[in-house]
């Protein structure tokens, strides 16, 4: 997937997760070894409390929430999986 592609991708998952869960950030990163790069998105304050979910081998998405439910992060992964592996 080009680098264009995962952005349009992520931007429409991060405004969903954005209406669903306001006090939830997320950020898309490109994978550069063991380095997780930041590519996009858009935080005021970033949470230390960070779960981090590889797409590919190429991009990953670090969930900054707070919260700890683990319910909620379930339900993120699944949302996140909707757009990138082709069901939206």
């Amino acid at each position: 997937m080009e680098k264009e592609e995962a952005i349009k991708r992520f931007e429409v998952f991060q405004k969903e997760i954005r209406q669903k869960y306001p006090d939830v950030n997320v950020a898309l990163c490109e994978l550069l070894g063991r380095r997780w790069s930041f590519l996009c998105g858009f935080s005021m304050e970033l949470s230390p409390f960070v779960k981090r979910v590889k797409i590919n081998e190429r991009y990953g998405i670090s969930i900054f929430d707070d919260s700890m439910d683990e319910n909620r992060s379930e339900e993120i992964i699944k949302i996140l999986k909707g757009y990138f592996d082709g069901d939206k």
